[in-house]
């Protein structure tokens, strides 16, 4: 008799199924982190990041400007400075050029303060320009068709400019004074302590882009993926400093070639792989809803955006005799398995259509029909989202604006009410519209 395989026990089969959720788990990260590589290529993302590049150099001095006289103005707030020029010495640039470029940004910025008030205007104007910047990348990044109104487009950005750095510099102020008490302590909870505030520069940074992605694209952006392209972009951005710092001591190219003018063209190295890792951030953060939608790697197909506007109109008519007539904007998302650009698109086109209409629940849009779907046509549908029988090309090709007519006959009698009842005669549906293949018959030539 042949000996029997030995069965695996019940601590091999936890740790099997253990190890292929975790390989699983490590394939689709991989997927999204290679579906938001090919998205940022898309974009164009390394060209965004020379652009904002230099718009930082040339903003840099105004919005340092801004702050000085924002911490000037109250006095409570000149430790919330300190604490805040240290974080920006030691957690966001390489040491190798900290302390010179934040020396020349603090004499730069001093001279700044001294300006009238044309040069004030002035120095607000260039910050607001950076922020607007960003502003327009991130809503690209998110595909956002449509902007906030300019009124509550300033509203963020002022707060940006003068709660930001009060904020920031509040909590770093509260994090340096948590490390002078711990300085008196001794033992486990000292060091314990330590660890736990080396740690926080890391948190806050990883927190303000987080907020970054949440508050400024024009887009519902769920904090747990702006948390992960958020914390992982201040994770990217401590690794690429310690990499950094070590290139440029043990490989002093730039110092040998550009001697004390070296650190200009370090600090414009360092401004450009900060944006890239911030933008690459934001596009992990915009590409995580693929992720669960299992979409990451699904292209568009011709004629979607019309079997998705059937679709939605089908649901929304649905629940039209409902005690809560219609649906969100995420329900309909996550009913559809649509990204947000791909849903806005078709519901912006639906609302033009005046086929639907959105209204406010709960601060969010909720959509309704607004039509009356016994006379609402199938072909408005049709020409909004397949082809448009009326653009002046097609008027001036006969033969071809004869064969569309006979492939949609039907069209112009079919309404919305016919479609979702489903009383359209199927027997008399025109055979140019069904996908088979035909050979012509002997005699029969196909027109050019």
């Amino acid at each position: 008799m042949s000996a029997k395989s030995p069965q695996p026990t019940d601590h091999e089969k936890k740790t099997s199924t253990t190890t292929a959720k975790l390989t699983q788990k490590w394939h689709d990260a991989a997927k999204v982190l290679a579906y938001a590589a090919a998205h940022a290529k898309d974009k164009k993302l390394t060209q965004v990041a020379s652009s904002l590049t230099f718009t930082t150099v040339l903003a840099l001095v105004p919005m340092l400007a801004v702050f000085l006289s924002l911490f000037t103005a109250f006095p409570l707030f000149a430790e919330f400075r300190e604490a805040l020029e240290n974080f920006l010495v030691n957690s966001l640039m390489p040491p190798t050029v900290s302390d010179t470029v934040m020396r020349y940004l603090n004499m730069f910025a001093e001279q700044a303060s001294g300006l009238t008030a044309i040069g004030t205007v002035f120095l607000l104007v260039v910050s607001i320009m950076l922020i607007m910047t960003i502003d327009t990348v991130l809503n690209d990044i998110w595909q956002v068709e449509q902007q906030r109104p300019l009124p509550q487009r300033i509203l963020v950005y002022w707060a940006i400019i003068s709660a930001g750095p009060i904020l920031a510099g509040a909590s770093l102020w509260a994090t340096s004074y948590l490390a002078q008490q711990s300085a008196f302590d001794v033992g486990h909870i000292a060091r314990s302590m330590r660890i736990a505030l080396s740690v926080i520069p890391v948190v806050i940074t990883g927190l303000a882009f987080s907020a970054l992605f949440v508050f400024v694209p024009n887009r519902h952006v769920f904090w747990r993926d702006a948390l992960a392209g958020g914390f992982g972009t201040a994770i990217v951005l401590e690794i690429m400093k310690a990499g950094f710092a070590y290139y440029i001591t043990q490989f002093p190219s730039y110092t040998v070639i550009y001697g004390a003018f070296a650190t200009l063209p370090i600090f414009l190295l360092w401004i450009y792989l900060s944006w890239l890792a911030i933008l690459f951030g934001a596009t992990v953060a915009a590409t995580l809803p693929s992720l669960r939608l299992r979409r990451w790697a699904e292209k568009r197909k011709t004629g979607a955006a019309f079997i998705d506007a059937v679709r939605i109109l089908r649901l929304l008519r649905s629940t039209q005799n409902t005690p809560n007539p219609g649906r969100s904007t995420r329900f309909l998302g996550a009913h559809m398995r649509l990204h947000a650009n791909e849903l806005l698109s078709v519901l912006r086109a639906l609302k033009k259509l005046g086929i639907v209409v959105p209204t406010q629940e709960k601060g969010m849009d909720h959509w309704v029909l607004a039509c009356d779907i016994r006379e609402a046509k199938l072909s408005t549908l049709i020409d909004q989202f397949l082809l448009d029988r009326h653009q002046p090309e097609l008027q001036e090709d006969p033969f071809l604006l004869e064969a569309l007519a006979h492939a949609l006959s039907d069209c112009p009698n079919i309404t919305l009410e016919d479609l979702f009842n489903e009383t359209i005669p199927l027997s008399e549906t025109p055979e140019l519209l069904e996908n088979k293949e035909t050979t012509p018959k002997s005699g029969e030539t196909h027109h050019a």
